[in-house]
């Protein structure tokens, strides 16, 4: 039997991961600018492919078949509420983040990228069957191409253990999160910076209030790859789409080589990052240039809720002292 890295030639082994991440990004992005549907370009998928291919270890406690199931759920979840509940957008936004956290918990796994299949939706008051559609395909493709990995022993095979079912302060942490995310979506779309509660940074608030995450444990560096991620994108397609004329396909490339680079200089495979990175090809053109700002002023507040009211040590057990 195979086994991941053996006998295989490191350049291989260091090359074909990014490879088939870029390759991902790139066949998303230009089937959307091919066809014109811009819901073909579901930035998450950055985001999983980060977590699933590019990292030497699986990202999150899951398994193949739940990740196609939870995104293909979610992202239906999210245009059924543009499409069905008219209600302001921050009810919306609250509704869907609430939701998410809901099945987050009840999934079993620990696949914080759920969140945005939701939430992306109704940021972007997305109607359209496409989106869903397309999230449940490109998923499909990463799965596939994982599982090829496995196959050829590029990729160990993972033993999946389902997380046990929520507890006390489970739901202590769920009510903690929905009003953190609730008051801070208040104050973003008062002052129309809506970036600043972006689906990736509420997928990378999931994971920060993880009091075992290691995301924690480097909250500068976190917020500085997010961030630089986040510029990378906007960046990539202002100069090249919207200054030069140059397809987004190509500002899609590069600005996916730009975030892997920033990944490996600073050793964390962050998947929200690459999420980030890829949102900036989908938001309006006028919203370019303030991009970055909202991520770093997003992820830092998140970073800052996280560590302030979920200490490493939780309510319910200090409680019991």
């Amino acid at each position: 039997m195979l086994t991941a890295n053996e006998d295989k030639p490191k350049f291989l082994t260091r090359a074909l991961p990014p490879a088939l991440t870029v390759l991902v990004i790139l066949l998303m992005v230009a089937a959307a600018e091919r066809l014109g549907e811009r819901e073909i370009i579901f930035p998450e998928i950055a985001a999983i492919a980060t977590g699933y291919l590019l990292s030497p270890r699986r990202t999150w406690m899951t398994n193949s078949r739940r990740i196609l199931i939870l995104i293909g759920v979610c992202a239906c979840m999210g245009v059924a509420i543009v499409r069905f509940l008219p209600l302001p957008l921050y009810v919306q936004v609250c509704i869907a983040f609430a939701a998410a956290q809901v099945i987050y918990v009840y999934s079993g796994t620990s696949f914080a990228p759920l969140v945005s299949a939701i939430v992306l939706p109704v940021i972007l008051q997305t109607r359209s069957l496409v989106y869903p559609l397309s999230a449940i395909i490109l998923t499909f493709l990463i799965v596939f191409l994982r599982h090829l990995l496995q196959g050829f022993g590029f990729r160990e095979r993972e033993k999946f253990k389902p997380i046990p079912r929520p507890g006390v302060q489970t739901w202590i942490d769920v009510i903690l999160r929905i009003v953190c995310v609730s008051a801070l979506a208040f104050a973003a779309l008062y002052v129309r910076w809506t970036f600043v509660i972006a689906p990736p940074l509420l997928v990378a608030f999931t994971e920060f209030t993880n009091r075992g995450g290691k995301a924690r444990k480097k909250p500068v560096s976190v917020i500085l790859l997010i961030t630089m991620c986040a510029l990378a994108g906007a960046s990539s397609r202002m100069l090249l789409c919207v200054r030069l004329g140059l397809p987004l396909t190509l500002a899609a490339f590069t600005a996916s080589v730009l975030m892997l680079i920033i990944i490996y200089i600073f050793g964390l495979y962050l998947p929200p990052a690459g999420a980030a990175t890829i949102l900036a090809m989908l938001i309006p053109e006028e919203a370019l240039l303030l991009y970055p700002v909202q991520i770093l002023v997003g992820v830092s507040a998140l970073m800052g809720m996280a560590l302030l009211f979920f200490r490493s040590r939780s309510l319910l057990s200090l409680m019991r002292k």
